[in-house]
């Protein structure tokens, strides 16, 4: 049986894959090198007039609060910092690159905007706690569903007749496997690697959705899977037209872990849903009405003990 690694790389000569920019490839190179500068960062963006436009309204879109405005790429990158403008490049370049596709049964538009909204929920909680950088997390969580875009990608056909017969996660992964030979779950690892990306987020990206699996261990890699984990299911309580008061409960439960107290996880919840409709304006991708922490039945704030991960 071929290995992960071999699958990847035989659907990757086939080009399908989803692919960043020449210029975010070139921004990847450069930052893998010790004397690469912010300015070298910078001025490479800058002959991408679509990316530094994207990289220009986050950055003013995250700075808003201080009242902080930038109007060039150099200042930009100088305020975020090296590593996060070289993320922050490789996850709007695939966006940008792929909002629209060939897979019938592939909702492009949900994708990316769950994707946004667990970015945002993943790095609001990051903030919290600051154990991990936020803006890595932000692309580590707008990218972790990336191995179904590239299925869609590479089997339009073949990957929308699963879509259609396979509703429930764990059968579509079984499925995705008999079919490809690779599962999108092992598919975001692989492109994760592929584009540099440091490995504890590629595991974590992958496997958030699996946190007794044996690759990621009992340290960082695990650590960041929960978080990821925690963004997921944040974002499935947002897009849900009745979501449950449990539903709530245990995310409330388990964001203790990452230093939210347990009074101020409303304004964290619906904090992350407001930014989810600002920053989905700016980068013009589709956001809904959310049900605020508020509106929800008062036993959804009751104690209990939160969920046990081994």
């Amino acid at each position: 049986m071929n290995t992960r690694r071999e699958v990847f790389n035989r659907l990757n000569k086939g080009k399908t894959l989803p692919t960043p920019s020449r210029t975010t490839l070139e921004v990847i190179r450069l930052c893998r090198s010790e004397t690469t500068s912010l300015n070298d960062i910078a001025r490479v963006i800058e002959t991408d007039p679509a990316l530094s436009a994207e990289l220009l309204k986050y950055a003013n879109a995250a700075f808003l609060a201080t009242g902080i405005q930038v109007a060039s790429v150099q200042k930009a990158t100088v305020k975020l910092g090296m590593q996060t403008v070289v993320n922050l490049a490789l996850g709007f370049s695939l966006l940008s690159r792929n909002k629209k596709g060939r897979c019938d049964n592939f909702d492009y538009d949900s994708f990316w905007s769950t994707a946004l909204l667990t970015a945002i929920a993943a790095r609001t909680i990051a903030e919290q706690q600051r154990e991990f950088d936020p803006e890595e997390i932000f692309v580590c969580a707008l990218l972790s569903d990336i191995g179904e875009l590239a299925l869609a990608s590479s089997f339009p056909r073949e990957y929308a007749e699963i879509l259609a017969d396979s509703p429930d996660k764990v059968n579509r992964e079984t499925r995705e496997k008999q079919a490809f030979e690779i599962s999108s779950p092992e598919l975001s690892v692989e492109l994760f690697l592929d584009w540099g990306l440091p490995a504890h987020f590629a595991l974590a990206a992958g496997f958030y959705d699996d946190l007794d699996h044996a690759d990621l261990g009992t340290g960082k890699t695990r650590r960041i899977a929960q978080l990821l984990n925690l963004a997921h299911r944040i974002a499935e309580i947002c897009r849900k037209d009745q979501p449950t008061p449990a539903q709530l409960h245990t995310a409330r439960a388990e964001a203790c872990r990452f230093g939210v107290e347990e009074d101020q996880f409303g304004s964290v919840f619906d904090g992350i849903i407001a930014r989810w409709h600002e920053l989905g304006e700016v980068l013009e991708i589709k956001t809904q009405p959310c049900q605020l922490h508020e509106d929800f039945p008062v036993k959804a704030t009751s104690g209990g003990e939160p969920p046990h991960h081994p």
